[in-house]
């Protein structure tokens, strides 16, 4: 196959983005070779066919059959082919490039405007600058670079003046550049600074970002913190983190985020705060025992999925999605877990979406009593995967033993442990982890309500034993049988 390097690289564009690339190519201004054309419509073809079987597609991709397309009964040359696809691929990188900068205007007024810092440019001058202002009054929300931005724009508007050659009274613009290239410099290493605490939460490894002492000081005294809510965010996720507890810093925080800070800033930074809050409910209190925080943890997910966070380019990622419904389940909040299933789930990748929606709702439907239905639900989910399997078969043994239907949980808990036995892709501690849980529900199964000493005896057993999938489930089904 031709170069793997370059097939991966345009797979990665949007069928959008492969018929912009080709009115690229057409245009001279960028590309001369009517062959780099041919040999990229060649590549579209074999991309854009979704019913093309992989081999197929891997066939019309060899070395012979490009090279017979592009030169027809011309000598094949390796060099040359290779040359072309590098060519090719440079190209590729350079329309990335272009495309994004396309979709940045106010970085292209930027850039028009400091190469028309000269007195002879004034009247362009004054009309990009109040295209920048409109820009900027018009934003639902500032970019990343909002500060730079800020700061090349202010720096500019001083060289004019200076550009003049007249003598220099205000100094408006050179301040103002001077204050954003403060707020630009606070505000990336604070970003770092998080991250890093961030990182110390979890993992003896972290990165060495370093803040001088009379950083927060600064911030704080200059006004910074007063007039920036993007920097007061991450002022306060620092000491949070910093915080031998920090419970008397998050409130206060969270509150502020959600009510004004979140619509005040990009929504990369929106999303990596969000993260922040929950990292700390989930390592700092969660893992330390305060079972309260899973509350906490489920109010800052449900709000930042109502203020559209924990999403990239409208996508959610499955880890979040299964977090949120996981701590969702567990804090009882049932109606809203559903809720978020029905309407959230279109907004996952494409094909993890008909196996989460069914089986997700069946987990619901468990928690819920609505035994009936688990089945039914379980019934549709394809198991295409070891983690939709394994979980599919323990939610219906759950299930079964829920219902008192013991014949039919006995045998699935025959199949299940064969399965378990005989599959060698399933690693050996979460294999354990299963077996153990077949054991104790069988066990539970036989053992009559009220019979204490054999319940005590389990329930020991139980909590000695340290690989254990639904343990909680377990000692749930114990505390109910002694009544």
């Amino acid at each position: 196959m031709i170069s793997p390097k370059l097939i991966s690289f345009l797979s990665t564009l949007s069928g959008r983005d492969r018929l912009q690339f080709e009115r690229f190519l057409r245009s001279p201004y960028f590309n001369e070779s009517e062959t780099l054309l041919l040999l990229f419509q060649h590549i579209k073809d074999q991309l854009d066919d979704d019913r093309m079987h992989v081999a197929q597609r891997d066939k019309q991709l060899d070395k012979a059959v490009v090279w017979k397309s592009l030169y027809g009964k011309a000598p094949y040359k390796d060099g040359t082919l290779r040359r072309i696809c590098s060519e090719l691929l440079q190209l590729a990188y350079r329309f990335t490039y272009i495309n994004a900068c396309a979709s940045k205007e106010k970085e292209e007024v930027l850039k028009a405007l400091k190469s028309v810092v000269e007195p002879h440019q004034e009247k362009h001058f004054r009309g990009l600058s109040r295209k920048f202002n409109t820009l900027q009054q018009n934003a639902d929300r500032p970019e990343q670079d909002h500060y730079r931005q800020l700061y090349d724009y202010h720096l500019a508007c001083h060289q004019q003046l200076e550009a003049r050659a007249e003598k220099q009274t205000d100094f408006s613009h050179l301040e103002q550049a001077d204050y954003f290239l403060n707020c630009s410099y606070y505000l990336h290493k604070l970003r770092h600074y998080c991250d890093a605490l961030g990182y110390g939460l979890f993992s003896a490894q972290k990165p060495d970002i370093r803040i001088p002492r009379s950083l927060f000081r600064e911030i704080e005294q200059g006004g910074y913190a007063d007039k920036e809510p993007w920097l007061r965010a991450y002022l306060l996720v620092a000491r949070l983190f910093e915080a031998e507890d920090g419970e008397d810093l998050f409130y206060p925080l969270k509150s502020a985020f959600f009510d004004h800070i979140v619509g005040q800033v990009p929504e990369p930074d929106a999303n990596a705060l969000c993260i922040h809050l929950s990292n700390y409910c989930i390592i700092k209190k969660i893992n330390a025992g305060e079972a309260r925080f899973f509350h906490e943890l489920f109010d800052v997910y449900r709000q930042a999925i109502e203020a559209g966070l924990l999403m990239k380019n409208g996508v959610l990622s499955y880890q979040d999605y299964k977090n949120i419904i996981t701590v969702g389940l567990h804090i009882k909040e049932l109606d809203w877990v559903e809720y978020f299933i029905q309407n959230y789930t279109e907004k996952l990748p494409e094909e993890h979406r008909r196996n989460a929606l069914t089986y997700n709702l069946a987990k619901v439907y468990f928690h819920q009593e609505r035994y009936d239905e688990v089945i039914a639900q379980l019934r549709e989910v394809e198991y295409e995967s070891i983690v939709y399997t394994l979980g599919s078969k323990l939610l219906l043994l759950l299930t079964y033993f829920e219902m008192g239907e013991f014949l039919a949980l006995d045998s699935l808990l025959d199949s299940f442990r064969i399965y378990l036995r005989r599959n060698r892709e399933i690693a050996r501690d979460v294999k354990e982890q299963y077996v153990n849980v077949i054991r104790f529900t069988r066990r539970l199964s036989r053992v009559n309500p009220g019979d204490d000493k054999a319940l005590d005896k389990i329930e020991q057993q139980i909590q000695a034993c340290e690989a254990l999938a639904s343990r909680q489930w377990l000692q749930e089904k114990i505390a109910e049988m002694r009544n």
